[in-house]
């Protein structure tokens, strides 16, 4: 099966940020469903996101990258490394994150072109939310429900106050307390809790990615479509990146290489990518989303 270059660009790529904001504190993972074609009921996108939380802000971004990168990692630091990589592939990443900053009122898309990152300025997201009254307990936290219309769909949140964060995931917040998990009346979105960490190590700050070029949606747009039909020579118009990296006639296999230089640096980090040989990329049977995309989350502008 044939994988793009920009998903193996992801699982290779680290994710850092600037050091402009405040550290972030915290972090909550949720399990991410999208059912994104009507006509496929049964089948849903999936990816693993986290939203990294202070109390000035949050950002919202696929954690499903970091765990390859775990997996990647873990291999090649095993004894019985012969250069040969796999994964299973079992979910989509999302391109998309989104940074809200409630100090200046204001939010940004960040959107990923395999190692590059672009923001969009956009209005701040606001949600008029309904206190439910009903209670249970999520992940050994107390919650109460509230219930919103955003963007064409009517949510169901349970929050806690135990967790004094007024943000959630997506572009969900608000209320006064965390978003533990967030699903629409049709469960065609769902945000499930999957988890919630303190962060300590004073690294990790809520802000855009290191590198962020700020530009427009109608730009990215061109930026996705030149990318799409021709990678590799999007990789090497991109000045200061000094690697090439090729796909292999067989479709699920790529041959990565890092040549030297100060320009982007090791994509793995610490790892020496001159030991990759190849890149075998396996897709999980049971996962099967559909390509077509009738049913996106925003029904409504």
């Amino acid at each position: 099966m044939k994988y793009t270059l920009s998903f193996l660009l992801a699982v290779m790529t680290q994710l850092s940020f600037t050091q402009e904001s405040a550290p972030a504190i915290a972090k909550v993972h949720y399990e991410f469903k999208h059912v994104n074609d009507s006509t496929q009921l049964d089948q849903f996108i999936r990816d693993e996101t986290v939203t990294y939380l202070n109390q000035q802000g949050s950002y919202y971004t696929s954690y499903s990258t970091k765990r390859m990168q775990e997996e990647v990692k873990r291999q090649m630091e095993g004894p019985g490394f012969d250069g040969t990589l796999t994964i299973t592939k079992r979910s989509t990443p999302s391109s998309s994150s989104y940074l809200l900053d409630a100090n200046q009122n204001k939010m940004t898309e960040v959107i990923s072109v395999a190692s590059d990152n672009f923001a969009i300025p956009q209005s701040y997201p606001t949600q008029d939310w309904e206190m439910l009254g009903e209670h249970k307990e999520i992940g050994g936290y107390n919650c109460q429900n509230a219930k919103t219309t955003f963007k064409g769909r009517t949510y169901i949140a349970w929050f806690t106050t135990e967790l004094p964060f007024s943000y959630g995931p997506w572009k969900l917040h608000g209320l006064p307390g965390l978003i533990l998990d967030a699903r629409d009346t049709k469960n065609e979105v769902i945000f499930a809790y999957a988890g919630f960490d303190k962060i300590e190590d004073g690294k990790t700050s809520v802000a855009l990615p290191q590198n962020v070029i700020t530009t427009t949606a109608e730009e990215v747009k061109k930026i996705q479509e030149a990318f799409k039909a021709n990678p590799q020579a999007y990789m090497q118009a991109q000045s200061g990146k000094n690697r090439t990296i090729s796909v292999g006639s067989s479709g699920n296999m790529a041959v990565v290489r890092s040549s030297s230089g100060s320009g982007g640096g090791s994509p793995v980090g610490a790892l020496d990518p001159s030991k990759i040989k190849s890149f075998n990329i396996s897709k999980d049977d049971k996962y099967k989303p559909s390509k077509v995309t009738n049913n996106p989350i925003e029904l409504t502008p």
